[in-house]
């Protein structure tokens, strides 16, 4: 993921879900994308399941794109 994309998710997740503050969804965030080994409890899990929901959109989003 971009850091234009994480900007992009952390917003999405602060209008959709917003039950984690926005510096801790980037801070989680990029601690993922660069394959940190983070722990999914508590407040993170919520973002996990989030992160799996963007990211099959971004995928579903790309095949779009290809066969159009």
């Amino acid at each position: 993921m971009t850091p234009k994309e994480q900007s992009a998710f952390v917003d999405a997740y602060a209008n959709n879900v917003a039950s984690v503050p926005s510096d801790r969804v980037a801070d989680f965030v990029a601690r993922y994308e660069s394959g940190e080994d983070v722990i999914y409890s508590g407040d993170y899990t919520s973002i996990v399941d989030a992160l799996g929901v963007w990211n099959y959109a971004m995928k579903f989003a790309m095949t779009q794109e290809v066969t159009a």
